[in-house]
């Protein structure tokens, strides 16, 4: 039996990887080529020598992930940009909100539930139920506190549907009322006395935020799909799982500390959910305490089950 032979019988005695068990092995790759160089006397793989067998490996992970064929039967998308125009286009041709001024949109939401690391972040094993209520243009938000009381307050970054549907719409003018209204909020301070997250891992959050929490009109829909591509670091994962086990196609931003996968239904590029896992070891602290959030640690995990458009917040449809 030659070489090849050999790994071929071995690869038929070993189960399919799941997309999750993958990414988290491609995640752990990426956060052990991150790591400082070690210290003498300890014998590993030269630096160089580790880079090139991570980057081999990632090539081989990546690659097999990209020529698989999708169950569903759709074509796999072949870059980011392609993703973002094939989802522009589903968005102009798809439903309109068709909301009147004064209602609400209802939201279900399926959430990993909190985990470890003080809130840094969650159990990918549980999950928990969410409702939330959004003003249907964009600038208010609504839910129900753990006594039952509703509250509402404003929309984050200050930004809806409404500001965003102003003439012209194109990719340029959403990203840049976006970055305008991230620059009046400011960024949050991760309290870790590191920096705060890059302008481009913000502007990535806030459209994932708005596709998941407001009623877009289909030209806004279609101007974000476009702007996505067009900010640095954005890629295509062409498998991505929801909290719900729905597979789909995703928009992916790495920063510095974590990953986000924007996830969409692969067929007509509906909103699913958002992942988000960290890629290197991170300190938190704040007063009195602290906590150290290893590589690998899902940060969040959701699926939208469920929406609908009713006249007050607190009504379900």
């Amino acid at each position: 039996m030659n070489d090849l032979n050999a790994v071929k019988q071995v690869r038929r005695s070993v189960p399919a990887m799941t997309p999750q068990a993958e990414r988290a092995a491609r995640d752990r790759l990426l956060a052990a080529a991150r790591e400082p160089r070690p210290r003498p006397g300890r014998p590993r793989l030269p630096r160089l020598a580790w880079r090139m067998a991570t980057a081999a490996v990632l090539a081989v992970v990546v690659g097999l992930t990209w020529v698989a064929t999708r169950e569903d039967g759709t074509a796999p998308v072949a870059s980011v940009r392609a993703l973002g125009e094939r989802a522009a286009g589903a968005a102009e041709g798809g439903p309109d909100p068709g909301t009147s001024r004064g209602q609400w949109l209802y939201i279900k939401e399926r959430n990993a539930a909190p985990g470890a690391y003080s809130g840094y972040g969650v159990d990918a094993s549980r999950r928990i139920i969410s409702e939330l209520w959004t003003s249907v243009d964009g600038r208010q938000v609504a839910w129900y506190d753990e006594k039952g009381k509703l509250l509402v307050q404003g929309t984050h970054p200050g930004l809806g549907a409404a500001d965003l549907a102003e003439e012209p719409v194109t990719p340029e003018s959403v990203l840049d009322r976006l970055r305008a209204a991230l620059a009046r909020v400011g960024p949050i301070e991760p309290g870790s006395g590191e920096p705060p997250p890059s302008v481009d891992e913000r502007l990535f959050q806030a459209i994932y935020q708005l596709m998941g929490e407001q009623a877009l009109p289909p030209k806004v829909r279609a101007a974000l799909f476009r702007a996505l591509p067009t900010i640095a670091g954005v890629q295509a994962t062409p498998d991505a799982v929801d909290a719900d086990g729905r597979h789909g196609v995703a928009f992916s931003y790495t920063g510095d500390w974590a990953r986000y996968d924007l996830i969409l239904s692969p067929g007509d590029y509906r909103y699913l959910g958002v992942y988000g896992v960290s890629v290197a070891d991170r300190t938190f602290t704040w007063t009195g305490g602290g906590v150290e959030v290893p590589a690998g640690t899902p940060v969040t995990w959701s699926a939208r089950p469920t929406t609908g458009v009713v006249d007050e917040p607190g009504r379900r449809p």
